[in-house]
């Protein structure tokens, strides 16, 4: 049976498909897997970022608009997020991050992560998150800026100094 033809024009056959890459641009990811990371003087703007392990994770957060919005809205914006005044409160500090885990085992249940650096810094990075972005669903992912990743291993570092990084969604 034929779609009715008020539907029509709006969906086209596999719109929402992506075109396969061509085998050079394979090629070319590939290579930018394997390349090290450009240093964070090529791409930060605001004077705190950190090169970062992957070429994902090397966002200043002069880049990125959730971040310059939540920094415009004061009436003398800081040069970076890590000066802004709300993201201690917010994202660094231990009571904060107590009642968000607290809202996180109401949701979830129990937080598997047993150690406090590991499991303060998981809290500090979805407190940034969802004061500059909103909640984002299940699944859905963004990158946090550099300067504010580095700042919440300052408060909250690893004993090793292992660090995870960004990971796309599942």
């Amino acid at each position: 049976m034929d779609a009715p033809s008020s539907l029509l024009g709006f969906t086209k056959p596999f719109m929402f498909e992506h075109p396969e890459p061509e085998s050079d641009s394979e090629d070319i990811d590939q290579e930018s897997q394997h390349r090290p990371p450009r240093s964070a003087t090529e791409w930060c703007t605001c004077g705190e970022c950190r090169t970062m392990p992957t070429e994902d994770d090397n966002v200043c957060c002069k880049d990125i608009n959730a971040v310059r919005n939540r920094c415009g809205e004061l009436p003398e914006e800081p040069r970076c997020m890590t000066l802004h005044p709300g993201l201690e409160p917010v994202c660094l500090n231990p009571y904060s991050l107590q009642n968000a885990l607290n809202t996180y085992q109401a949701d979830h249940g129990p937080m598997e992560m047993k150690e406090r650096a590991v499991r303060a810094r998981y809290l500090a990075y979805r407190c940034f998150v969802s004061w500059c972005w909103g909640y984002l669903g299940k699944h859905n992912r963004v990158v946090i800026p550099s300067c504010v990743v580095h700042r919440i291993h300052q408060e909250y570092p690893d004993e090793d100094g292992e660090y995870t990084g960004f990971r796309p969604p599942i």
